[in-house]
């Protein structure tokens, strides 16, 4: 077993945190938790978040915690301080669903099932950003691992006290760290008549994690009880004011971010079904469908249940990949989608000079490491199609987690790079700015930015109306994005200079200071 935890603890080094810390923190998500520590550390309140100078009562703050942590033990805030808790949660999380799966059936099945976790877009991206997402994943995940362990050992008390990683859920994003692995447990019971056992401690661990949660809740005032629980929880899952999808939005959504392991998934589940290996299947089933039925959506909310779908397709590879192989039929279709494996490298080298020169500027004028990457992803995608030629169940499997792990670290080591420095880094605009970061206030126009606010180390503040800037006597400097600001750009002239434009994605902004200033 110490083997296995060796090859994941590499492959999270190599997926996680290799390079964490080499891009920019990335608008909006990102900066927030950033500014939140740094506001706690700067006000020497470690009760109230605070983003941008004032108090943010949107979300609860132990991940800002956990970044003024690794801050202090790196001995800086910066963008690879802020995103270590979601790496380290990540491979916690990983080897949580490497334990799982040995249980339901053995090492290989554990390992694979990491393997799956780890590899597929949603994960890798979110193990590697400043977002408290993956951290709640963490801890619904170890509340169902330790459920699940006090309920096969038959302790009670031990089932009691398994509710305790759910309180840090709750502090790190909302009561669904307790809905989730409350609900998949109390399924659980109902399928393995073990409900009257189990009642009373289901209870208790339910009371006991709120009861730890609450003690931030009455420290931090009625204020955050009523936005936070109320309106951004309650409402937002029964009655969404943002991100409104369809009903089956999440359908297309995990297909597309867990593949490769999503063309497996509806036989994972009818093969678990099968084999009753009820709680990664409930814990799926029950996890999809609650955030399918809140009214506000967004892929990462899915990511609690991305460690029961590879726990799912770990067991189904474990016992099908070879069957899988050596049937004609299925062959055949993993032949077809080795080819195209193999095949994707050349379409990305072909789309480089297909597509229109401005939307690939940064990857024809980038280093030429590019073509090695994609020559490397072509030839592992040709030895996998030679292996399920020869029936080498083995080597395929092998051959196949090789090709999504260089994927990972292409997209680590590359792609992100390369698309934040000439793209997506809030430096394209905060650089330019130099010594005008001076001015006593900076305001911006048609746009807010939380990476702004974390670059330039202080509050920035928004108008609507030039009516609101135009009599402030002291020195100020406005950061305008031009399509909104053509609207009120003779009437800026008029009082401010233009000093500097700036190119940031695909807009342009323009950098304004007092004219007699």
């Amino acid at each position: 077993m110490l083997k296995k935890i060796f090859v994941i603890l590499a492959l999270c080094y190599i997926l996680f945190f290799l390079n964490l810390g080499a891009t920019s923190l990335w608008d909006p998500d990102e900066p927030r938790q950033a500014i939140m520590a740094r506001e706690m550390m700067e006000r020497d309140d470690f009760v109230h978040p605070y983003l941008n100078g004032r108090e943010y009562l949107e979300k609860p703050p132990f991940y800002p915690w956990m970044i003024i942590i690794t801050s202090k033990i790196t001995g800086k805030l910066d963008e690879f301080s802020s995103r270590l808790p979601a790496a380290l949660s990540a491979t916690l999380l990983l080897i949580i669903t490497f334990l799982l799966g040995r249980r339901f059936g053995d090492e290989e099945s554990g390992l694979f099932s990491a393997i799956a976790l780890a590899a597929n877009y949603q994960f890798l991206s979110n193990a590697r950003e400043s977002v408290m997402d993956m951290t709640f994943a963490f801890f619904i995940g170890l509340t169902v691992f330790l459920n699940y362990l006090a309920l096969t050992k038959g302790r009670r008390w031990f089932f009691v006290l398994s509710f305790l990683p759910a309180s840090l859920a709750i502090l790190t994003k909302g009561p669904a760290g307790l809905v989730i692995p409350a609900g998949v447990i109390f399924i659980c019971l109902i399928i393995r008549k073990e409900m009257k056992k189990f009642v009373l401690p289901l209870a208790l661990g339910c009371f006991l994690s709120l009861g730890l949660a609450s003690i931030w809740f009455f420290l931090a005032g009625d204020a955050y009880i009523k936005e936070f629980i109320l309106r951004q929880n309650i409402t937002r899952y029964t009655n969404a004011f943002d991100h409104m999808e369809s009903l089956l939005y999440y359908l297309h959504k995990i297909f597309f971010n867990f593949l490769p392991w999503s063309m497996l998934l509806p036989f994972a589940l009818y093969h678990a079904f099968r084999k009753r290996l009820w709680l990664p299947l409930v814990w799926f089933l029950f996890t999809f469908l609650f955030f399918e039925l809140s009214s506000s959506k967004r892929a990462i909310y899915l990511l609690p249940c991305y460690p029961a779908c590879a726990l799912l397709c770990g067991v189904y590879m474990r016992d099908k990949w070879e069957l899988l192989v050596g049937k004609t039929g299925t062959n055949i279709a993993l032949r077809i989608f080795s080819v195209i494996l193999a095949l994707i490298p050349a379409a990305a080298v072909a789309a480089l000079y297909i597509m229109p020169y401005r939307d690939v500027q940064p990857f024809r004028e980038g280093p030429p490491s590019l073509y090695v990457y994609l020559a490397v992803m072509s030839l592992l995608g040709i030895a996998l199609f030679v292996s399920l030629m020869r029936r080498a169940g083995k080597r395929a499997v092998l051959l196949l987690s090789a090709y999504l792990v260089f994927v990972g670290v292409f997209y680590n080591m590359y792609y992100m790079p390369v698309t934040d420095r000439t793209t997506k880094s809030l430096r394209l605009i905060t650089d330019p700015i130099g010594d005008h970061k001076k001015y006593k206030e900076i305001y911006t126009y048609g746009f807010n930015s939380a990476g702004l606010i974390y670059y330039l180390g202080r509050p920035i503040q928004s108008f609507v109306d030039i009516k609101e800037i135009k009599d402030i006597k002291h020195d100020i400097l406005l950061i305008v994005e031009e399509r909104p600001g053509a609207t009120i750009k003779n009437e800026l002239e008029r009082l401010f200079l233009p000093v500097k434009e700036i190119k940031y994605e695909k807009d342009r902004y323009t950098i304004y200071v007092r004219r007699d200033g």
